[in-house]
């Protein structure tokens, strides 16, 4: 099994109906190290030029910051990285499947990870949710991490893929109600189910390396599921399996609102225009071969 080494550069261009002054920024757009992933090098290149400043959030992510006093018409926000991904990991449990249940539903559980249980902005749930959630019919008697594998499978296969039909500002109900949507919606709708069930879930944003993509490529999204004696392991709703080689993780929270990769604040006139670009170059020629990690 090999490590894959991607090269990735994801630009942010805006563009002001007058110029925009006393701009602030807080970007998102940066890898971090991670048991399966290696970060070799990461960038921001700002224009107008601009200092950074680089901090870490709550949650472990990297966090630039950047201010541009001067009045400008357009700003590029560029980020690079070279990131090398390990294949996806081994997951030993240390309990069986009634054993997790019972961790899972204990106070202690609840207690720690009381933020990644209760509703947000972006993840809520109602009695659609639990109608939806009933009606998919994921057994829970193999343990926490095989039902949470059933779930994205049986998400997926519940909903469709259409990119258009939905934005970030879709509720959990709004993508059950149309039975469609892209990688957040799945994401969120898999969240709602998990938390409603009593299991720790977070968001996570990315990139996926697909070769044969026709298109632009985009930013990603999947989730992550606290399962006792195993820790965080990563589910993707919208590409059933394992998280491997192709997922790059940039940032996790409790929902969208926590990994917002640009957001920030200005004077002036209205925003006419943002463009987004991302490119994803696979650079692996001997990066070797690794084992895949243990927890």
């Amino acid at each position: 099994m090999h490590t894959r080494k991607l090269s990735i550069r994801h630009r942010t261009e805006f563009l002001y109906g007058s110029p925009a002054r006393e701009s602030v920024n807080e970007v998102r757009l940066s890898p971090v190290d991670w048991p399966r992933q290696s970060v070799q090098s990461v960038d921001l290149d700002v224009s107008p030029a601009a200092d950074v400043a680089e901090s870490f959030d709550l949650y472990g992510n990297r966090v630039w910051w950047c201010q541009i006093v001067e009045p400008h018409e357009r700003l590029v926000l560029e980020a690079s990285s070279v990131v090398a991904v390990a294949p996806v990991r081994v997951l030993a449990t240390r309990d069986d499947g009634p054993e997790q249940w019972a961790i899972a539903e204990s106070d202690g559980y609840r207690d720690d990870w009381a933020e990644f249980l209760t509703p947000t902005p972006h993840v809520a749930w109602s009695p659609a949710t639990s109608a939806f959630a009933a009606a998919l019919d994921v057994p829970e008697g193999s343990g926490v991490a095989e039902w949470a594998a059933a779930l994205a499978l049986a998400i997926n296969a519940a909903l469709v893929y259409e990119p258009g039909t939905t934005d970030v500002t879709t509720t959990v109900d709004g993508a059950l109600a149309a039975g469609r949507g892209v990688c957040q919606d799945f994401a969120n709708v898999f969240l709602a189910v998990c938390r409603q069930r009593g299991v720790a879930a977070r968001y996570v944003s990315g990139w996926l390396y697909e070769p044969d993509r026709e298109g632009p490529v985009e930013s990603h999204a999947w989730v992550e599921v606290l399962v006792p004696g195993a820790g965080w392991v990563e589910e993707d709703p919208t590409h059933p399996g394992e998280v491997g080689n192709r997922h790059v993780r940039i940032a996790v929270g409790r929902d969208y609102g926590d990994v917002v990769p640009v957001k920030g604040s200005y004077l002036g006139g209205a925003t006419e225009s943002m463009t987004v670009e991302v490119e994803l170059v696979d650079l692996t020629t001997a990066v070797g071969t690794v084992e895949p990690w243990r927890i």
